[in-house]
């Protein structure tokens, strides 16, 4: 354990040079050669680096931040790490003309190990990767076992990092506590992250750790407020604002949601930040803002390795809330065609140009439109999301198709009610519609139908009435297959059930349903800190991984 791995000498690495300058490419190779690097390739854009990085593993890159046209550095870097391209353990550098800081503060989930300024020497360079690597190459044990989710062998990595009492005891300590968290055990990450505040008072990802601890307790108002000091104290530390912003949404708090969102996006002006910041703005009626980000974030995705198409969905919308509907119409079309493989996407762009005729004055292509829309739902529509759902329902409802909106207004109240801002939103979408008063009734009569069944099924837990709570349980989950919290407890009681069975056929079929509702909730929520409680339940009654 934790035993140091020997370096690589650099006639034994492989690397790998990203410029779209061939000039400077060749000038960086040479340098490599000169520094006794003997295997050195070369690429001139994102997609000649990710068929490299696809063929051989790599054990350094070095690219430039801006590639031409196509994903620019950053883009590339989270395509290799997000796509386990590139092993934990290998450095990856920016070289540039300018300085980085406010790109590298731009980096989504993944960050760079470094980056150094053009011109350098060879002098230069070959102390900034020797430092890297050998840095990457003592945390090896921790950053192979994170890599590979194996989060008891971390914990045991960590221990031994945290003992050696040097420069690398920090991060001994950030491993156990992430790594604690991720099983949830979170008092004990509590404890942990508090452990590294006592040596240093001030380390920013320990301030936000505990806050995370706390929120996973089930104390959002204590997360909430050490948050707030971390973002006054170092206001440059994106991740709490992120982290923030989730809180001030569960809250409902529309107002500080959206400041929250705004400074995020400022701070760090990336496509995912700015998409946030749309459709915060959007929903809050803050239309001309919304069209300003988004149409920022719709050119930053552009040449993005994996494009989505939520950008460019909130964009059209948020064009048609202007007053524009005829860009919208445009911008719905390229939608189709460009996600046409996407039957959700496929969905929302025959929406966005049902609304963009409907105001054009062409009612008769826009119920066309929503005739085709209506006609997919059945097939395509299970994969929508809560506000996907309601964007078409105020489609349908703004082009004469009062039931299919009211039946999506009703599936969102019925699966996402204990969001705020999101049933605000269902309100919103209503608004204005002949609709809107039976839509108002239907958010309410959904809201305590499945808050009715939620009482009715822990009466009947609390009573040792278990078959009775698990039909409760299943019958509310057929009606509202996407509730996280119907998820998580009818997954747990599962769990419960099986527990107190002899008969293994019966255990088994309690146990694979289990499974199959944990599988669920780590599809659409992998991160939660309750999918965390609810795996390590799994996991203690069933054994082995989940």
């Amino acid at each position: 354990m934790n035993t140091p791995r020997a370096v690589k000498p650099n006639s034994a690495m492989k690397v790998l040079v990203i410029d779209d300058q061939q000039q400077v490419r060749h000038i960086i190779r040479e340098s490599l050669y000169r520094l006794g690097f003997k295997h050195v390739l070369m690429a001139g854009d994102a997609a000649e680096a990710l068929r490299h990085l696809r063929s051989e593993p790599m054990d350094l890159v070095l690219s430039d931040y801006n590639l031409g046209d196509g994903p620019d550095g950053q883009q590339l870097l989270e395509a290799a790490r997000g796509g386990r391209l590139l092993s934990p353990v290998a450095p990856w550098i920016f070289i540039s003309a300018n300085a980085l800081r406010g790109d590298v503060l731009a980096a989504g989930d993944f960050l760079p190990d470094g980056y150094i300024i053009k011109p350098f020497t060879d002098q230069l360079l070959a102390r900034y990767i020797e430092g890297l690597t050998a840095r990457k190459q003592a945390l090896a044990p921790l950053l192979l076992a994170a890599d590979a989710q194996k989060w008891d062998e971390v914990l045991k990595e960590a221990e031994a990092f945290i003992k050696r009492g040097d420069a690398l005891s920090s991060e001994g300590l950030k491993h156990k506590a992430q790594a604690l968290m991720r099983l949830a055990r979170f008092e004990e990450a509590l404890a942990c992250y508090g452990s590294a505040l006592d040596l240093n008072s001030e380390l920013a990802w320990a301030r936000l750790g505990h806050a995370q601890a706390q929120r996973a307790l089930g104390r959002p108002e204590a997360a909430r407020a050490e948050l707030e000091r971390l973002t006054r104290a170092q206001p440059s530390f994106a991740s709490a604002y992120d982290i923030l912003l989730e809180i001030t949404e569960e809250q409902g708090d529309a107002e500080a949601a959206l400041n929250t969102a705004r400074a995020v996006a400022d701070l760090v002006p990336n496509a995912k930040r700015k998409t946030r910041l749309g459709g915060l703005a959007l929903a809050a009626g803050e239309t001309e803002l919304a069209v300003k980000v988004l149409e920022q974030a719709v050119a930053k995705n552009r040449h993005a390795v994996n494009p989505g198409p939520q950008d460019s969905v909130l964009l059209a919308q948020a064009l048609l809330d202007n007053g524009e509907p005829a860009r919208a119409a445009t911008l719905a079309a390229e939608l189709g065609k460009r996600f046409a493989e996407q039957g959700p996407a496929r969905l929302l762009a025959k929406a966005l140009g049902a609304q963009a005729q409907q105001q054009l004055g062409n009612e008769t292509a826009a119920a066309a439109l929503m005739d085709e829309v209506a006609a997919a739902l059945e097939t395509e529509g299970t994969a929508l999301d809560g506000p996907s759902k309601l964007l078409l329902a105020r489609s349908a409802l703004s082009t004469g198709h009062p039931d299919l909106g009211q039946q999506l207004i009703g599936e969102v109240a019925r699966n996402h009610g204990d969001k705020p801002l999101l049933m605000a939103s269902a309100l919103r979408a209503a608004a204005g519609t002949p609709a809107e008063a039976e839509c108002r009734k239907l958010i309410e009569r959904a809201s305590e139908e499945v808050a009715q069944a939620m009482t009715d099924l822990q009466r009947a837990k609390r009573s040792g009435e278990l078959g009775q709570a698990l039909e409760v349980g299943e019958r509310i989950l057929a009606r509202s297959p996407q509730n996280f919290n119907v998820l998580i407890d009818l997954c747990t009681l599962h769990l419960i059930v099986m527990g107190r069975q002899t008969d293994e056929a019966v255990r088994q079929t309690h146990r694979d349903r289990a499974r199959e509702l944990l599988e669920r909730l780590e599809l659409h929520h992998p991160m939660h800190d309750r999918v965390a409680a609810a795996r390590k339940f799994f996991r203690e009654r069933v054994g082995g991984k989940a």
